[in-house]
């Protein structure tokens, strides 16, 4: 188990989509009419590089990304963005584990419509320490190629992460910071 502090449950992909509706706003206004944001509509940004004290303790990371939009029309964001690692200038298969930060009957995820210059963000989480060789993970990922929920054309932004084995991401949400913790997987 990568998470021995967190509850684990796993839910089928098919509920979590039959789950998934309602409208989470970053302009305090519901609309689902939105059309879904396009790569070139977004900026994603890091809150920090991955590396963060807090997490340091129990041998995991926390990473807020941001996707802000920075054209001129509405757009909105639905589910789990997809990553891939870029090490050394190479694109890396980047194994993800979907969690929600949030317990069941609750919907998984919400969309989040997107204003201009309005935010939505997600968590990355992973391991900092490989304890089968005793020894902290190598950060050797130099940056992620982010791909926006339901959209195939990535975004690049500039990390330094551990390399583990994979990373845990959360759903995108309202807002430019998500100090939630998962606790539950979903695939």
């Amino acid at each position: 188990m990568r998470h021995p502090l967190m509850l684990l449950i796993v839910f089928s992909l098919v509920s979590v989509f039959a789950l998934a509706t309602g409208v989470a706003t970053a302009n305090g206004v519901g609309s689902a009419s939105s059309p879904r944001c396009s790569s070139s509509q977004l900026r994603v940004t890091s809150d920090r590089g991955g590396w963060h004290a807090n997490y340091a303790a129990a041998g995991e990371f926390r990473e807020t990304l941001t996707f802000t939009n920075v054209s001129q029309s509405a757009c909105q964001l639905s589910g789990w963005p997809r990553l891939q690692a870029v090490v050394g200038g190479a694109v890396e298969s980047t194994p993800m584990t979907v969690v929600r930060q949030n317990a069941p009957p609750s919907k998984p995820s919400s969309p989040v419509r997107l204003s201009p210059r309005k935010t939505a963000s997600f968590n990355i989480y992973g391991a900092d320490w490989n304890a089968v060789q005793n020894k902290a993970c190598p950060k050797s990922t130099t940056g992620l190629l982010v791909m926006p929920p339901g959209v195939s054309k990535s975004i690049f932004v500039t990390v330094e992460e551990p390399d583990c084995g994979g990373f845990d991401i959360s759903p995108v949400i309202s807002g430019s910071t998500d100090r939630q913790s998962w606790s539950f997987v979903v695939r």
